[in-house]
């Protein structure tokens, strides 16, 4: 046989064994939620179990997106507690020209544990605007839409848990 051949085919050997499925090595990304607290003091979603279970939720769905496995029994844990939210309301008024902009804001604190120790602590703060314009004021008395407050929670997962895991 020609050497050069024989080479190539032993080459091709180590190639293919190195990339089979049952032959490599994989690190599976496994983490799990443990817990969401809301600590916020004030306002309508204080101690509300709805916002807890909604930012559980977000969460496992980021890092879902980002390929980690859910799994209680994996060896990362992450904690989270919503220490802060508020709706910040900016009012210009110009004879009978209106602007109105709401925004709400929200603060988060993470811990990443590996196998009970702490490994990662973060705080984030992220907020979601909504801007109106009339020519009729019109006072909502800084209330603040489902959509911004959505939008807000979401932002500021996907901050946390960015910087939690990388």
């Amino acid at each position: 046989m020609n050497p050069f051949l024989h080479a190539i085919n032993i080459c091709t050997s180590i190639i293919l064994l190195c990339t089979s499925p049952h032959m490599a090595v994989t690190k599976e990304k496994a983490i799990f939620v443990e817990k969401v607290t809301n600590s916020v003091q004030i306002g309508p979603v204080a101690g509300s179990r709805g916002l807890e279970f909604g930012v559980k939720n977000i969460l496992e769905e980021i890092l879902l997106e980002k390929e980690f496995n859910l799994k209680p029994d994996a060896p990362l844990h992450v904690k989270v507690d919503i220490i802060y939210l508020d709706v910040l309301t900016t009012k210009k008024n110009v004879s009978v020209f209106h602007k109105n902009e709401v925004a709400v804001v929200i603060r988060m604190k993470g811990v990443l544990t590996h196998n009970g120790k702490k490994v990662k602590e973060a705080v984030v703060e992220e907020s979601s605007a909504e801007i109106s314009m009339s020519t009729l004021i019109i006072d909502n008395g800084g209330k603040f839409s489902q959509t911004s407050l959505s939008n807000a929670l979401k932002k500021a997962s996907v901050a946390l848990i960015t910087k939690l895991t990388e």
